[in-house]
């Protein structure tokens, strides 16, 4: 459906007040949300809050809204023909435009088209039990969209995933659905209020597991979780046998003879354990593993013979190193096809190196 920009003015409330504080949350318009897979991220309600939404949107933060508010009055002014004759309450354009300017002035749809067209974006406003508000500022195919509520009447948050609580900038899509897909999406129960507390609990337990380990793998520290039913502790030690090994590689690196070995008999690669879960059981190695075995009891034996001075427990030492460094270039190599893989599922999944939210909804008022 479309709508003309006055009939957008007229829509809109009248009167410039403050918005009240966004401390009572969201009531009705958080629980539209959250079945979408969304939530609100609220700002204050100083009279900036459109500029901190938008900004929030675009770059994460909403530290730069006076800045925001100045680049959308400066293109109004150079666009006045097109903003002029949709000025309210009969208020000159250039009084207007200087309110507008300051500090905690109210803004409405015009700044918005205005915000849309200069940063050549889509704007989607969300309202509690109304059709979706689409102000266009391109025509652009796959433009990108800032997600904003509107609600009291006169204020304005921003619109997050429901589990982004980040400083990055937001990458929402809107999804439009056909009437047998809105119909399947009706019939769908609403997320619990516990099934999101069961995924903020899952975030919380693999920041612990960063924290604890010093790792920033956030990939693997997801699937070691899962693998340990998110036990933190036991993910702990996986994690930290993983650092160690991966040390280990960097001294095999510097010994040039310990290249082309390979083994698999730590503790973490047996069967059940760990390193088996997560990378493949290693059993269709097993033939492979007993050779190198063999021949590393062979070479160990002459060397044996050789040094008679190197006593039994130098030997053992010497044993666990050389195995160690034979299984962290087996679990390098895991490593590696694991996270070649994650990336292309991801490449799938994301536009621009930017992972994409898809918003569904049924119908949108452009304006």
């Amino acid at each position: 459906a479309g709508m003309s920009r006055k009939q957008a003015a007229r829509a809109r409330p009248a009167g410039r007040r403050r918005a009240p504080s966004p401390s009572a949350g969201g009531g009705g318009l958080a629980r539209q949300l959250r079945a979408l897979g969304l939530k609100l991220r609220e700002v204050p309600g100083d009279g900036n809050c459109l500029f901190r939404a938008l900004g929030d949107q675009l770059e994460g933060h909403s530290r730069n809204h006076l800045r925001h508010r100045q680049e959308t009055v400066d293109y109004m002014v150079k666009q006045r023909e097109e903003f002029e004759p949709f000025v309210e309450d009969d208020v000159p354009f250039d009084k207007h435009v200087t309110n507008l300017a300051k500090p905690g002035t109210f803004a409405g749809n015009d700044a918005i088209v205005a915000f849309a067209r200069n940063n050549q974006m889509n704007v989607v406003i969300h309202q509690l039990n109304a059709p979706l508000w689409q102000i266009r500022g391109t025509d652009k195919n796959n433009a990108r969209e800032l997600h904003i509520a509107y609600r009291y009447g006169e204020h304005y948050d921003s619109v997050r995933r429901i589990n982004d609580d980040s400083e990055a900038p937001a990458y929402l899509q809107m999804e439009m659905l056909s009437k047998s897909e809105a119909n399947e999406e009706e019939m769908k129960p609403e997320k619990s209020g516990s099934e999101d507390e069961t995924e903020v609990e899952k975030e919380a337990a693999i920041q612990k597991v960063c924290s604890a380990t010093g790792c920033s793998d956030i990939e693997l520290v997801s699937q070691v979780l899962k693998v340990e039913d998110y036990n933190i502790d036991s993910a702990v030690f996986a994690i930290l046998q993983v650092k160690e090994m991966e040390g280990i590689g960097a001294e095999e690196q510097r010994d040039p003879q310990s290249k082309g070995q390979k083994s698999c008999t730590s503790a973490l690669w047996e069967d059940n354990r760990s390193g088996s879960r997560i990378f493949g059981n290693q059993s269709s190695h097993q033939d492979e593993i007993e050779n190198h075995k063999g021949l590393a009891k062979s070479s160990e034996n002459s060397r044996s013979s050789k040094n008679p001075k190197v006593s039994k427990k130098q030997k053992k030492e010497q044993q666990r190193l050389e195995k160690k460094k034979r299984q962290e270039e087996r679990h390098r190599q895991k490593v590696l096809a694991n996270k070649s893989n994650c990336a292309d599922s991801n490449r799938r999944e994301t536009d621009s190196d930017n992972q994409i939210t898809l918003v569904k909804a049924m119908t949108a008022l452009n304006i």
